[in-house]
């Protein structure tokens, strides 16, 4: 299938429908470059479905903006989303992807309106977006926390492992993180702090005692001091919260015990909602606590699909890569701080 290249007349020059528009064209040539090669329906069906999920996150954040800026063509703009919200059920009712004929022309189709669309109607509202651009919607910021707020290292729990167990880092790491779903259980709350310890023991053979694991387990983490200079300058005027894979031992001896921790209005940790990120339940616990819509939160991740499973939820994810570039970020949407 023929697939779309971006290019800068797309650009309707704000930065969240661009980045959108771009993530909708990705999920296209990634539904037509599978169609192509004929793979597996299931694949296929999968993606259809997050590109139906994401074109109605893309719609609700657009009518949100030009609602908040006064967009004098706001209802003839619905009146397009709604008839081709109808088309999308229409498709996935009738949709086969054992069908080739039929996935041939819904691709060619959702290509053909996304090119009409974004160059024809969107541009439309482009120079009133620019001229009267909304007012900052944001009232919470959501950060992660291992690489976000302090980096984390888990080859120093290895290393001090390795001198309790008197086997290498690498036979740990495979042990512990790569043949064993160990990690994964306990930050998922399906094990508890004991049976985390038996197991991490049974894998090293050893008895150890939870007096001598917690010093190696818990000693992994150094403040980025930038961003958390940050978060004191944004508190003052939005809630600030965290939401963290993360496990008992690790929360209890020591993030909960880090100068941050006052700064959070709200909490959400995987091994309470008995879901990790990029579970939908762990980013609706946070939004639940907060009482606020999506679209009025940021959220920061360093792993990019984690920040893009917010987004489609109708929250502004961000991916982290420095403090200085999420300023930049952050000051594009008119954060203050």
């Amino acid at each position: 299938m023929v697939q779309i290249t971006w290019k800068d007349r797309y650009n309707i020059g704000y930065g969240e429908i661009d980045a959108q528009h771009r993530s909708l064209l990705d999920l296209l040539n990634e539904l037509g470059g599978l169609i192509g090669e004929r793979q597996d329906p299931v694949v296929v069906g999968a993606v259809f479905s997050r590109l139906c999920d994401y074109v109605r996150v893309h719609f609700s954040t657009e009518e949100r903006l030009l609602e908040a800026c006064g967009y004098l063509r706001l209802a003839d703009h619905r009146d397009l989303h709604a008839r081709f919200v109808e088309k999308l059920l229409e498709l996935n009712r009738s949709f086969d992807p054992s069908d080739p004929r039929l996935l041939s022309e819904t691709s060619d189709f959702l290509k053909h309106w996304y090119l009409e669309h974004i160059t024809k109607a969107d541009q439309d509202y482009a120079p009133f977006l620019q001229r009267h651009p909304p007012e900052n919607p944001v009232r919470a910021l959501i950060f992660d926390f291992g690489n976000v707020q302090y980096r984390f290292d888990n080859g120093r729990f290895l290393t001090g492992l390795a001198r309790l167990s008197g086997r290498s880092t690498e036979e740990l790491k495979r042990a512990i993180y790569d043949d064993s779903s160990l990690s994964q259980d306990y930050e998922s709350g399906r094990i508890d702090s004991q049976a985390f310890l038996e197991g991490v023991s049974a894998l090293c053979g050893l008895a150890l005692t939870e007096a001598e694991f917690l010093p190696v387990f818990t000693d992994l983490f150094t403040p980025i001091d930038s961003t958390l200079d940050l978060m004191r300058k944004l508190k003052p005027t939005y809630r600030i919260g965290l939401l963290s894979n993360t496990c008992p031992w690790h929360f209890d001896h020591f993030i909960r015990t880090a100068p941050v921790f006052p700064l959070y209005d709200t909490v959400t940790l995987s091994y309470e909602v008995g879901a990790s990120k990029p579970d939908p339940r762990i980013y609706q616990d946070a939004l639940a606590k907060l009482a606020l819509p999506p679209e009025a939160c940021v959220y920061i991740d360093d792993l990019p699909p984690f920040a893009e499973a917010a987004t489609k939820l109708g929250m502004i994810g961000l991916t982290y890569t420095t403090p200085v570039v999420l300023m930049a970020q952050l000051r594009a949407l008119k954060v203050a701080f």
